[in-house]
């Protein structure tokens, strides 16, 4: 159960409703989802061009994904998987694999993005927690292509078992017209546990060689304006 939720998106004070955005082009941070299957995203992560990293292979190995910290978590009585999953829905995720991090993740786990494998950034990114600490404050943040933070969410959910129960799993979630280079989660306090990370509508990022020639050419626009 979700217990509170704290929006920070740059000059955001109070946020309500379905998603909260700094303005019409900053970020929009989706409010956490009930989830336990693909199609509980507030997008169609089955489109082409959308990439969705369940784990269900053993491995973190779809394109332009990358994690700084935790592994791979195997199906046991304690995974806390995404339901849907193992394929039933049935309140319990311990015959599916998801991600974790073992009482270490006050520093959290950075999903990153590769430009270079994608073809660009994603515009549309999420993840789903699935386990933690209930006592945990969870902070979602996204960062740009430049690595600058766009904002962060936060939350608390409650669940006293650790025995995969699926009831508390919560998809989080952020749009954003200019790229998101990667997405953090970390928590105050225990470990932590995510499934289903998500990235698509794909928009090319300028190389700096390219970035290069394009100042120089604004520097020449500008000395040949100087001269009329």
């Amino acid at each position: 159960m979700e217990i509170r939720t704290l929006v920070a998106v740059a000059a955001l004070a109070t946020v309500g409703g379905v998603v909260a955005s700094a303005n019409a082009s900053g970020p929009t941070f989706h409010t956490p989802i009930p989830y336990t299957s693909a199609p509980d995203a507030p997008w169609d992560n089955t489109s082409p061009g959308f990439f969705l990293e369940n784990f269900e292979d053993g491995a973190l190995n779809t394109i332009g994904l990358g994690a700084d910290n935790g592994s791979v978590r195997a199906p046991g009585p304690f995974t806390d998987s995404v339901d849907g999953d193992d394929g039933s829905i049935d309140g319990f995720g311990t015959a599916g694999h998801s991600w974790w991090l073992l009482e270490t993740a006050t520093d959290g786990v950075n999903f990153t993005f590769d430009a270079e494998e994608l073809g660009g950034l994603p515009t549309m990114a999420g993840l789903v927690w699935t386990d933690g600490n209930p006592l945990a404050v969870v902070t979602f943040e996204a960062f740009d292509r430049n690595n600058v933070s766009l904002g962060f969410t936060q939350h608390n959910f409650g669940s006293t078992t650790h025995t995969g129960n699926t009831g508390a799993d919560r998809f989080l979630g952020v749009e954003y017209h200019d790229g998101i280079s990667s997405l953090l989660i970390s928590v105050s306090t225990g470990g932590l546990e995510v499934d289903h990370v998500q990235y698509g509508e794909i928009i090319p990022v300028p190389t700096p060689g390219a970035m290069a020639l394009l100042a120089i050419a604004g520097l020449a626009g500008n000395r040949r304006r100087r001269r009329i």
